[in-house]
C-alpha cells in the first residue's frame, strides 16, 4: 500500500489526521502478514545488523528489567528481548500486528515466553504510567513521522513512560543512501511522502524538546544506511 502523501509545511505539521493515517495503514491483515513472510523474521543481513544495534543499545540494562517494545509490529525483537532476561510489554496499535506477534512469540523454541503481555498501544498516547517501564524501544517509526511535531510528541510519551533509557532509529541524512534517495526524487520530479531521512542536528532537536538527551549512537552502516539508533536518556 503507498503511503498517504502529505507536505512538510506548517500547516500540515500539526495536522493530527497524518498519525491517523499512519495508524490506519499498518492496521491491515495483509501488511500484518507481509511483515511476517518478507520483512520481519527472515535471517537477512540486515535484518542482523538492526538487531545487533538494538542489542548494544540495551548493554547495562539488568536481567529482570521491563522493557516497552513500541510498535512491536510482529514481534521481531522479542526473542532477543527474552534472551536477555527481561520483561517485555510487545505493544502496537495494530491488531493485526499484534495477533501475528502473539503467535510468533508462542512458536518460540525458547524460554521465558510467560514474560511477554501483548497490549494494544498508541505511541501518541501510551496508557501506561509515568517511569512505569525501565526501557521504551521505539524500533522503525521515527522514519514514517515527517515533521517535528509527531516527533516529538511520539518522544515525550516515551520519554514519560522510561526510567532509564530510551531506544529509537530513525533515518539521517548522512548516508551515500540517502543522497541517493533525494537525487532520485528530485530527478523524478517527486516530494518524498515518507521514508525520508533527515539531518542529525533536527532529530537532536527533537529529542532535546522530548526532555531526553543523545548518550550513543549507533548506525547499521555507517556512512552508507541511513538507519541510525540512538541510546536516549532523561537531561535529568
Amino acid at each position: 500500500m503507498n503511503a498517504p502523501r502529505h507536505h512538510t509545511d506548517s500547516h500540515r505539521e500539526n495536522d493530527p489526521a497524518y498519525d491517523v493515517l499512519i495508524r490506519e495503514r499498518f492496521d491491515q491483515a495483509g501488511v500484518a502478514s507481509d511483515y511476517v513472510g518478507r520483512k520481519n523474521h527472515q535471517q537477512t543481513w540486515k535484518n542482523r545488523r538492526e538487531l545487533a544495534c538494538i542489542d548494544a543499545a540495551l548493554d547495562g540494562i539488568a536481567n529482570d528489567s521491563l522493557v516497552l517494545d513500541l510498535p512491536t509490529g510482529t514481534g521481531r525483537l522479542i526473542p532477543m528481548l527474552l534472551t536477555r532476561g527481561y520483561r517485555v510489554i510487545a505493544a502496537d496499535y495494530s491488531t493485526h500486528m499484534l495477533g501475528q506477534a502473539e503467535q510468533y512469540a508462542a512458536s518460540l523454541p525458547i524460554a521465558g515466553r510467560e514474560r511477554v503481555s501483548f497490549q494494544r498501544e498508541d505511541v501518541m498516547a501510551i496508557s501506561l504510567p509515568d517511569r512505569s517501564v525501565d526501557v521504551a524501544i521505539a524500533n522503525r517509526l521515527f522514519h514514517h513521522y515527517p515533521t517535528p511535531a509527531l516527533r516529538r510528541r511520539a518522544l515525550g510519551e516515551l520519554a514519560r513512560v522510561s526510567r532509564q533509557r530510551v531506544v529509537v532509529s530513525y533515518f539521517s541524512n548522512v548516508a551515500l543512501s540517502a543522497l541517493r534517495f533525494h537525487l532520485l526524487n528530485r530527478l523524478r520530479g517527486r516530494t518524498p511522502t515518507d521514508r525520508v531521512p533527515i539531518w542529525p542536528r533536527e532529530f537532536a532537536a527533537d529529542v532535546e524538546a522530548a526532555g531526553l538527551r543523545i548518550v550513543r549512537t549507533h548506525a547499521v552502516r555507517p556512512g552508507l544506511s541511513p538507519q541510525t539508533y540512538l541510546v536516549l536518556r532523561h537531561q535529568r
